[in-house]
């Protein structure tokens, strides 16, 4: 077998459900033919089995596992990495407190969600808060600029305390202001809080606008006035090939801002054939389709082809950061040795070239030289 890379990662998998109704209000979406998978409570469901068949099958090393759906928990992606704790890693959010709002037994406050995150984070066995970072979810809801920032504020603090990162989703939302601007701002008001921007914009429905959404992406990662940007991962799961090379030739990004994967898992979407057409493939929820696929999309084989396709003029050491150096670093994995992925170049890393030697600390290596 050819591995891809030195260490691969995939720091967005979901293997804790199938996307199945739970409890009366989900049944009651089932049944008028409004349900999604992505919307209200869903049925627990341990994935793991294919999912570590799937690893050995791509070579995948580690996988960072998101609870984000109400109805799985912080504790059920804790319990997978005890299980196997040199394969798997967790992000924690509000999911206790998501899950008790659904049922109408709680309502959604800043502190109670901040409480149950600082309370998961203090066990040290989470390396983010996602993948959705926790707000209001009541869809009467309307957030100002300054409400969600505050809200923001209040969870990078918890990550700079504790050392881990944290995930942006919210251009999902459809706020009557630019998230992204709250992307840019939070990353400048926290420069040591690594942030992973989510599908970096590209998620479901993202192929109608296409290279756009990277292109905006690239912008405020690649910021370049005003100290945001060098603390924001662009997570390319999602991409097709071509947009790659958007990111790779853009001087203020380029492969030290990329971290490879996103949404492994029985997720509510397809991965759709558009040749000849922008973007050439992509994944979306498909409204004519069931809404959730009676199979498990074949995330990796997809993903790891459009990696294939940039081989010819991406080095193999650039992609060793994309797959999975970047990742280590930011989320501190354990890696085999420690001389293992790209540093000390500055057509790479431009003027910070010096800080990124060592790349990975001896502590984080299994066998130090």
């Amino acid at each position: 077998m050819r591995y891809e890379a030195r260490f691969v990662v995939d720091p967005h998998v979901h293997i804790t459900t199938l996307y199945k109704p739970a409890g009366a209000k989900s049944l009651e979406l089932e049944a008028k033919g409004l349900w999604t998978g992505l919307n209200g409570e869903v049925e627990p469901f341990d994935n793991s089995p294919l999912c570590l068949y799937d690893m050995e099958r791509y070579g995948v090393d580690m996988c960072l596992l998101k609870p984000s759906m109400i109805g799985t928990t912080n504790e059920a992606q804790a319990a997978l990495v005890d299980r196997y704790p040199d394969k798997f890693r967790a992000f924690c959010a509000d999911q206790t407190l998501k899950l008790k709002v659904w049922r109408e037994e709680a309502k959604w406050t800043l502190n109670d969600a901040a409480d149950e995150v600082e309370k998961a984070l203090k066990t040290g066995k989470y390396v983010g808060i996602g993948e959705f970072v926790p707000r209001d979810t009541n869809p009467k809801k309307i957030y100002t600029f300054k409400e969600r920032l505050d809200e923001y504020r209040t969870f990078a603090e918890l990550a700079k305390k504790y050392g881990v990162t944290m995930d942006f989703h919210d251009f999902a939302w459809g706020y009557e202001w630019d998230p992204y601007q709250l992307l840019a701002r939070i990353a400048a008001e926290y420069p040591d809080v690594p942030i992973i921007f989510c599908h970096s914009g590209y998620s479901i429905g993202g192929y109608v606008m296409g290279a756009n959404v990277i292109r905006k992406a690239c912008a405020v990662a690649g910021t370049a006035i005003g100290g945001g940007g060098k603390n924001i991962y662009l997570e390319t799961g999602t991409w097709p090939a071509e947009f790659f090379e958007i990111a790779l030739k853009d001087p203020n990004v380029g492969a030290p801002h990329l971290i490879w994967g996103g949404d492994y898992g029985h997720v509510p979407q397809y991965i759709v054939a558009n040749p000849g057409r922008e973007p050439s493939s992509f994944s979306s929820s498909m409204k004519r389709w069931p809404p959730v696929p009676y199979y498990h999309i074949d995330w990796w084989g997809w993903a790891l082809h459009q990696i294939h396709k940039i081989r010819d003029w991406v080095t193999q050491d650039e992609i060793n950061l994309i797959l999975g150096g970047n990742a280590a670093m930011v989320f501190k994995l354990p890696v085999p040795f420690e001389r293992m992925f790209l540093s000390g170049r500055p057509d790479i890393w431009g003027v910070d070239w010096e800080k990124s030697v060592p790349y990975i600390p001896k502590d984080q290596v299994i066998n130090p030289d």
